[in-house]
């Protein structure tokens, strides 16, 4: 039982489980069947593009994205939804879902509500499906930001480089994810590889300012987090060479789940990708 506590801590750390969000604006949730699920999902605003927010892994839209969701005043309207199982979608014949499953299950709540043009904005795990969404489906895609998110080079350096001791911490990372969430961070890091995006589609790389050190609850030590932080940001710089048209900022006073420390930040870095497209 402790070694199960200290890996849900552990995923916490990895995955960007946030600080309590306190009182923000309500909204109301709709639902679409699909796949057999009752996905949640809410937009706001009107008018074309879909600014379309794909949350981190484990978490659910609102705690990725609800201060930026609630806050967005730019062109267009913004859409979040809950993948199935999280947040406040079910999923009663929960099973592991590979990342084309992630693809298709967006792809058919879009069409289902007819969303039209996106412009998708992912968190963390989150920039798997949008590349893999946007090598899929190039002509539904206007651009991507994406929010710290994970580079498919990631936890194979980490396994590489890591003291066996460390490294067991982030097995049990990966493996309590996907028997709770049934997303299979490792099959989704492999699928993504083969993707590749429009040649000249708008990409914005936001990445995080300030250090994500909580995996150290999960006794990492001190070694395997600087390597955790290192390799996640010295892989940052590679993400812009997904797109010829790039580009990569970095939200100085911001951790990894950006809706916590600077919504506003990515709000504005939004409002220049629509401009760009």
């Amino acid at each position: 039982m402790r070694m199960l506590a200290y890996t849900g801590l552990a995923l916490a750390a990895a995955y960007g489980s946030p600080l309590p969000l306190g009182a923000q604006d309500e909204h109301q949730f709709s639902f679409s069947s699909v796949a057999g699920n009752d996905l949640a999902w809410s937009c706001e605003g009107s008018g074309e593009p879909t600014i379309t927010l794909v949350a981190g892994g484990g978490l659910s839209a609102h705690d990725s994205f609800g201060r930026i969701y609630h806050s967005y005043d730019g062109p267009g309207r913004i859409c979040m939804y809950d993948r199935a199982g999280i947040g406040e979608s079910t999923f009663p014949e929960p099973h592991t879902r590979t990342l084309n499953d992630l693809v298709e299950e967006l792809h058919v709540l879009s069409t289902n509500e007819h969303w039209g043009d996106l412009v998708l904005v992912a968190h963390s795990f989150g920039g798997f499906i949008a590349r893999a969404f946007a090598d899929k489906y190039p002509h539904e895609v206007l651009g991507i930001l994406l929010m710290d998110v994970a580079h498919e080079d990631w936890i194979p350096r980490l396994e590489a480089k890591m003291r066996p001791a460390d490294w067991v911490i982030m097995e049990g990372i990966l493996d309590w994810n996907t028997r709770t969430f049934h997303e299979d961070y490792i099959e989704a890091q492999e699928s993504v590889r083969g993707t590749k995006l429009a040649d000249g589609l708008p990409v914005t790389v936001l990445s995080r300012g300030i250090p994500h050190t909580t995996i150290r609850l999960a006794r990492m030590s001190y070694e395997g987090v600087d390597l955790y932080e290192a390799e996640h940001q010295a892989l940052q710089a590679r993400l812009p060479e997904l797109s010829s048209n790039s580009e990569h900022r970095v939200a100085k006073y911001a951790s990894h789940v950006f809706n916590d420390y600077d919504p506003w930040f990515v709000i504005e870095e939004i409002k220049l990708l629509v401009s760009r497209r």
